[in-house]
């Protein structure tokens, strides 16, 4: 069997985030048209519990990147999205993020995620 990526992990851990409730203002997204795979629930929790520990504005940056990708700005491509991300996440919390810091947080969370479950 092949070893998962950390890109692997996330999109895991997306398909199971969407497959709960939708909290707060996220969009619901039915994930199962576009990836038919098991959700792995045990990998899909240590990726939770990783997440959860980071600060707001990072958790921001995984969620625009995996779970909302499609809902909010499946019609942008990579760089508007990394700037309407942004935007959104400054609106959020107020934390002003560069495309620099968006991409740092991005990169080092995916390969923590591999690092640990991979």
């Amino acid at each position: 069997m092949n070893s998962l990526t950390g890109d692997d992990l996330l999109w895991n851990w997306a398909r199971w985030t969407w497959s709960g409730t939708t909290v707060g203002n996220m969009e619901a997204y039915v994930s199962w048209e576009d990836d038919h795979r098991p959700i792995l629930t045990d990998h899909a929790l240590v990726v939770e519990s990783m997440h959860a520990a980071l600060p707001w504005h990072e958790r921001m940056v995984i969620i625009a990147e995996y779970p909302q990708k499609n809902a909010m700005f499946g019609d942008l491509d990579a760089r508007a999205r990394v700037k309407a991300a942004r935007e959104w996440i400054a609106n959020t919390t107020g934390v002003a993020l560069t495309e620099t810091d968006y991409k740092l947080y991005l990169g080092l969370f995916r390969s923590q995620v591999e690092r640990r479950l991979a």
